[in-house]
């Protein structure tokens, strides 16, 4: 695609959300979200797929259907590393990556997606008198005079020579093919797609071991006209327009330390002023390998900062993320009827030996590539926290929040001086607002 194109595309894309109406967010709507939102600890499932069936049937929703203005959408990604490697909290928040891209691949396919196909079934075949009878090989070249000269030995003696020169006498052959018949059938089918996403919610993740004791990662998310209108609110730094009541936070987080070792991105709830909030979960980790504790602080340090900015990451795609996907796939089968012969050069024995192979084609080729940007300003870290597991991994994460309230009071800490006291009484009340939302810092 070249620029001009994806600059229209993009254009086209902008006016589209652009014309969108602006969307009430009722009670109703507040109490299911923080429902689904809430946390409700980890359950025992066989499977990814069973959680999946779990959360399906518990909310009755179909996957890919839309119900109600809502669209849930899941995906999975493996991770690289078992429990006990250094790496494994690293590779589960991968997978965790691997697998929302996916997600947006499977969202952009299916609203921008466009698909070509190309079927192409061809045969050729050799029924000629001589089709089964092979040229004799041309004699004179450079090949041909070296065994000439070395035919003049005999037995041991140019068993030995060859031996000498590396040449195994047995493996001395030449072959030739000839194709009677070959049929060849090959579809191929491209997928491609570029659009817009914003207001994806990931409301679950869920990991799980696998019966060959790999892990997988599994993300359940949902899209609405809602979702996608807080996003909005956000983009353009605009206060949403809430009719209802949610929940104290503390009783949407998981109320202890290694409870917050699956949760992974972010969440989309609201407290108990109504008001919206994203929590965004980073997930990090390391292997303590030093006695120095002056490292040691350093590695925790630095892994929290990783954690931090997964977790500012999520955030910034659930705004406005541009997406491409590209899939390519071949498919089809080859057959074969065909005759080899072999000469060994050494003693002059041929051999011909009939063949009729019959090949499956499967190959596929996919890439999802998504970009995403946007300020910071107004998101805050609600917590720390660290958590030694069983296998010795120290895990660490960082809880990140995002409130209207919060953006209001980090403008106002960089606005001329004198300018905020002009409405002071308001000023205060906002403050002390801002104040709940981010004294939450022992949950």
């Amino acid at each position: 695609m070249n620029k001009k194109l994806f600059l229209c595309a993009l254009a086209l894309i902008s006016t589209m959300y652009a014309n969108e109406a602006e969307q009430d967010i009722s009670q109703a709507d507040v109490d299911s979200q923080n429902n689904i939102s809430q946390y409700t600890g980890q359950k025992d499932f066989k499977t990814v797929e069973d959680f999946f069936d779990e959360f399906a049937n518990e909310n009755n929703i179909n996957y890919g259907e839309t119900l109600n203005g809502r669209t849930f959408y899941i995906s999975k990604a493996a991770a690289i590393a078992k429990e006990t490697d250094a790496d494994f909290a690293k590779a589960l928040q991968n997978a965790y990556e691997k697998a929302i891209l996916n997600l947006q691949g499977e969202f952009v396919k299916d609203v921008y997606g466009r698909i070509s196909v190309e079927k192409i079934n061809s045969y050729n075949q050799d029924n000629s008198t001589n089709a089964q009878v092979f040229e004799p090989t041309q004699k004179g070249g450079i090949i041909s005079q070296i065994f000439d000269k070395i035919g003049q030995l005999a037995g041991a003696s140019l068993d030995k020579a060859l031996m000498d020169l590396g040449i195994n006498p047995e493996g001395l052959t030449e072959e030739k093919k000839k194709v009677l018949f070959k049929e060849k059938f090959v579809s191929k089918q491209i997928t491609t797609a570029l659009g817009r996403m914003s207001g994806l919610v990931p409301v679950k993740t869920f990991v799980s071991r696998t019966g060959s004791g790999n892990y997988e990662v599994g993300v359940i998310g949902v899209v609405s006209d809602k979702t996608r209108q807080i996003a909005r609110d956000m983009q353009f730094r605009r206060k949403p327009n809430i009719k209802g009541n949610g929940k104290n936070i503390k009783e949407l987080l998981p109320d202890n330390d290694r409870g917050y070792l699956n949760e992974y991105g972010m969440r989309l709830v609201y407290n108990e002023k109504g008001e919206p909030v994203i929590l965004s979960y980073g997930n990090w980790g390391f292997l303590p390998t030093s006695n120095d504790s002056y490292m040691l602080d350093r590695m925790h340090q630095m892994a929290q900062d990783a954690a931090s900015q997964k977790a500012d990451a999520a955030i910034i795609e659930f705004i406005n993320t541009i997406i491409s996907f590209n899939r390519e796939q071949e498919t089809g089968e080859e057959v074969e009827r065909a005759i080899k012969q072999t000469i060994d050069l050494y003693s002059g024995q041929t051999q011909e030996v009939e063949s009729s192979p019959k090949e499956i084609v499967d190959k596929v080729m996919q890439s999802i590539k998504s970009k995403a940007s946007g300020n910071l300003r107004g998101i805050r870290t609600l917590k720390r926290w660290s958590y030694k597991d069983e296998n010795g991994i120290q895990r660490v994460g960082v809880v990140r929040v995002y409130a209207y309230s919060n953006y209001e009071n980090a403008t106002k800490s960089i606005a001329p001086i004198g300018q905020n006291s002009k409405k002071s009484s308001s000023s205060k009340k906002e403050t002390r607002e801002s104040k709940t939302v981010n004294s939450i810092d022992d949950f």
